[in-house]
């Protein structure tokens, strides 16, 4: 991985524009590019942002910029880019280099869930970091959270709904960002559907099937585990704990 450390100077007063345009538009226009972000970090009184870029390698980082600004996640950034820039004094980016090898072998596990209406149409939402694409409702799960308790969280933010999961149906494994995904079957017990003003902008129940699927889910990993899970081929999952051996849930 080539390391990259970025220092961001911003006016008083300035972090929660500056932040919330981070993670709107920048964040997750980086990770769609093959970038890693390594943490991000702000000082006391809130006017210097560090943040550690991973790239896969020095070539990838003289590229980046010029890669960014043609992706329409760019394009569409700009008016809120354009407030956004006032706020900031100074921006350096620093090419770091370990002093050895300190990383302890992680992964991070998402979820998401598949839920469909009795006309079969399925629940999509269209998330604040991902607004180019509609996807199953979802995310990475909380500290520790298990599989179950997250999947029925991210539905009930993303949504207003409330699920009972009813069985594993696709699990998939990104190896450049380390991410582990499980997408669940879900059924609708109650709630009211409804946007979340911090996450989504766009939820509702879409028909779906391989032929229409592309015109809304426009990024591929999230249009091969819909169609993936709308396959419903049942996988073998065990929620369970140690000390004593306990499975607390299971599907077939």
């Amino acid at each position: 991985m080539f390391e990259v450390k970025t220092e961001i100077k911003i006016i008083p007063d300035g972090y929660e524009s500056t932040n919330r345009y981070f993670h709107k538009h920048v964040l997750n226009n980086y990770l769609e590019l093959g970038v890693t972000l390594v943490g991000r970090w702000v000082n006391e009184d809130k006017t210097i942002i560090t943040e550690v870029w991973g790239y896969l390698d020095e070539k990838h980082y003289r590229d980046f910029f010029e890669l960014r600004k043609k992706t329409k996640h760019y394009q569409n950034s700009l008016p809120d880019k354009l407030a956004n820039d006032k706020w900031i004094i100074s921006k350096k980016d620093m090419i770091i280099t370990p002093t050895g090898d300190y990383k302890m072998d992680l992964h991070i596990v998402s979820t998401n869930v598949l839920v469909q209406n009795e006309e079969d149409e399925v629940l999509l939402v269209r998330s604040l970091h991902r607004s180019d694409t509609l996807e199953l409702p979802g995310g990475r799960l909380d500290k520790d959270e298990d599989m179950i308790s997250g999947a029925v969280r991210e539905v009930k933010e993303e949504t207003g709904l409330d699920v009972a999961i009813k069985g594993l149906l696709y699990s998939s494994h990104n190896k450049t960002s380390g991410v582990v995904n499980f997408t669940f079957l879900g059924e609708v017990i109650g709630g009211t559907l409804q946007n979340n003003d911090e996450e989504t902008t766009d939820v509702g129940f879409y028909a779906i099937n391989s032929e229409n699927i592309s015109k809304l889910v426009t990024r591929k990993v999230s249009e091969d585990r819909i169609l993936n899970a709308l396959e419903k081929k049942a996988q073998k999952f065990d929620l369970y704990e140690n000390n004593p051996y306990k499975i607390i849930e299971s599907f077939k």
